[in-house]
C-alpha cells in the first residue's frame, strides 16, 4: 500500500514536472519493485543520464528502435496537451460548448485514448456544498435533492490570465465540482464590490450527470468570449445561494476571531456567540451558521498559525472545502467597518472587498477620525425603536459615539449630528446583523468610493436572545 502511494505521488509529480529526470528515475524504481518492467523502462528512458549515473550503465533501450516509438508518443502527448489548451481558448473566444478531457496519465502507452477528467466525490467536507437540481433553500443551504456540489471562483483582474486560470481551476482542480462558476467583481477606487457578482458572471462549467467526467462550458460575458452570451438564469440562482452562505461564513469567522481575542479561548459552540446582551457577539443564528461553526473554528485556528490572504484550498474543514475544494479567490480577513467623512459613506469590508457601502449622516468636524471597535450592541436603545437612536445602536470603544438609527431620516447624507454616525433603518438593521462585537471601525476621509452597494435581499439572522438593555439611558452624541 505504501509503495502504491509513492507511485501515485510520483506520477502526479512527473505530470506537473515532466523535465525532472530524478523524479522519472524514482518512479521507474518504484515500478520495477512491482514487476512492471515496461513502465519502469519508459521512466528510465525519461530519466536519461540520471539513470546512467545511478545505475552506472547506459539503459539497454537507449539506442534501440523502441526509443523512436517513445519519442513519437511524447510528441503525441505534447500535441494532445496543446490541443486541450487550444480547445479551452476556443471556448473562451467563441463561447462554444466543449467537452473537456482530463490530464493524461504519465505511464500510459502510445496507443492509449485521451482520459476523461476524473471525478472526485463531494463527501467528507464538514460544510455541505450548495447543490443544484432543486430550488435552493431560503437560508442559502443545499437544494432539496442534495446531489451535486457547486464551486465559485472570483477572478482577480490583476492576474495575468484570470479567466483562463479560473477555468483551469474549475476543470482540473483538486476536486472537480459538478457546477463551477467564475465571476468578476466590479472595481471602484481600488476596491472590489461584492454585490456586483451577478453582473460580472463570466462562465459556468457543468459536468455530466452520467459520471463520465466530461464537462460543458457556457460563456456569459460577451467581451470574454466574443459571442452571444448563454442563458444565465439557472447559474444566477446557484450564485445567489452560494453568495448568501459566503456572507454567513464571513460573519461567523469574524465573530469567532473577535470572541477569541477578547476571551482568550475559542468558543465551544455557536451558543457562546449567540447570547443575551451584553455578550451578544452575534445578533442571532441560522441553520447555516450552525452547520459551518466547526469548520469555521478550525479555519480560524489555522489562520492563527499561518495567516493567508485567501482561503487555502487544501485546508480541510474550511470554506474552501465546502467550496468543492477550490479556493474562491476572496479574502479571509475579518470584517471591518470603514467610515468616510468626505462622502458620507459607511462600508463593511473584508480585505479589498466591499460587502456593503451605505449612505450615512455625520457631524462634520464633530465626528472624530481614528480607529475604534464595537464595544456594545443594543436593540431599541432607551426602550424605543422609533426614538432619536432608532431601533439599533453600536457603541464605539465605550465612548459617547455610536453607529445608530435616527428619527430624522432627511439628515442622512448630511453633517447634522453631534458626532455620531446616523443610518437609515433598513441599512442599520442589516449592518447590525452582519457586525459582531469587537469589530474594528476606522473613521477617515477620502477612503471609500461613492458607489452605494446593497443587495436586493438583505442579510438577516434569526434573533433568539434578548439584546435590549432597559437598565441604561443612552446619551450618545446624536
Amino acid at each position: 500500500m505504501e509503495e502504491q502511494a509513492d507511485i501515485e505521488y510520483l506520477k502526479q509529480y512527473v505530470r506537473l514536472h515532466p523535465d525532472n529526470r530524478m523524479a522519472w528515475y524514482l518512479l521507474g524504481r518504484a515500478y520495477m519493485k512491482q514487476g512492471k518492467e515496461a513502465k519502469a523502462n519508459y521512466c528510465y528512458l525519461q530519466a536519461g543520464d540520471i539513470y546512467e549515473a545511478y545505475e552506472r550503465k547506459r539503459h539497454p533501450l537507449a539506442d534501440a528502435e523502441p526509443l523512436q516509438a517513445l519519442e513519437d508518443w511524447n510528441r503525441g502527448r505534447r500535441r494532445r496537451r496543446l490541443a486541450r489548451r487550444a480547445a479551452l481558448l476556443a471556448v473562451m473566444l467563441f463561447g462554444l460548448a466543449a467537452v473537456a478531457p482530463g490530464a493524461p496519465e504519465a505511464e500510459r502507452g502510445a496507443e492509449r485514448p485521451a482520459a476523461d477528467a476524473p471525478r472526485d466525490g463531494a463527501g467528507g467536507s464538514p460544510g455541505q456544498p450548495v447543490r443544484s437540481g432543486g430550488a435552493a433553500r431560503p437560508d442559502g443551504g443545499p437544494a432539496a435533492d442534495g446531489q451535486r456540489p457547486v464551486a465559485v471562483r472570483v477572478v482577480d483582474p490583476a492576474a495575468g490570465s484570470p479567466v483562463g486560470e479560473a477555468l483551469e481551476a474549475l476543470l482540473y482542480g483538486t476536486r472537480q465540482p459538478a457546477h463551477g462558476i467564475a465571476v468578476r467583481l466590479a472595481q471602484s477606487s481600488g476596491w472590489r464590490l461584492w454585490n456586483s457578482s451577478a453582473d460580472g458572471l463570466l462562465l459556468a462549467v457543468e459536468r455530466s450527470a452520467s459520471g463520465d467526467g466530461k464537462a460543458s462550458i457556457r460563456m456569459f460575458d460577451p467581451e470574454t468570449c466574443v459571442c452571444e452570451p448563454a442563458d444565465a438564469s439557472g447559474t444566477l440562482g446557484l450564485l445567489e445561494a452560494w453568495s448568501g452562505r459566503r456572507e454567513q461564513w464571513w460573519v461567523l469567522r469574524s465573530a469567532i476571531r473577535r470572541f477569541a481575542e477578547t476571551a482568550g479561548e475559542w468558543p465551544a459552540s455557536l451558543d457562546d456567540l449567540v447570547r443575551p446582551y451584553p455578550d451578544n457577539w452575534l445578533a442571532g443564528e441560522s441553520p447555516v451558521l450552525r452547520e459551518l461553526f466547526a469548520p469555521a473554528v478550525e479555519a480560524e485556528r489555522r489562520a492563527q498559525l499561518a495567516p493567508a490572504p485567501e482561503e487555502d484550498p487544501g485546508a480541510e474543514g474550511g470554506f474552501a472545502a465546502w467550496n468543492a475544494g477550490t479556493s474562491d479567490g476572496l479574502p479571509a480577513a475579518p470584517l471591518e467597518i470603514i467610515v468616510d467623512k468626505a462622502n458620507h459613506r459607511l462600508a463593511l469590508v473584508s480585505g479589498n472587498v466591499i460587502l456593503r457601502n451605505y449612505e450615512v449622516g455625520l457631524g462634520g468636524a464633530r465626528t472624530p477620525e481614528g480607529t475604534f471597535y464595537i464595544s456594545e450592541k443594543v436593540k431599541n436603545p432607551n426602550g424605543r425603536e422609533d426614538g432619536e437612536f432608532g431601533s439599533r445602536g453600536m457603541t464605539l470603544s465605550d465612548t459617547d459615539y455610536a453607529i445608530h438609527g435616527t428619527d430624522d431620516p432627511d439628515s442622512i447624507g448630511k453633517d447634522e449630528s453631534l458626532g455620531c454616525i446616523r443610518m437609515a433603518k433598513e441599512d442599520l438593521e442589516e449592518l447590525y446583523d452582519m457586525t459582531p462585537l469587537g469589530t474594528r471601525v476606522t473613521i477617515a476621509s477620502g477612503v471609500l468610493p461613492d458607489d452605494l452597494s446593497v443587495p436586493g435581499k438583505r442579510f438577516r439572522l434569526e434573533a433568539t436572545q434578548d439584546e435590549t438593555n432597559p437598565g441604561k439611558v443612552y446619551r450618545w452624541l446624536a
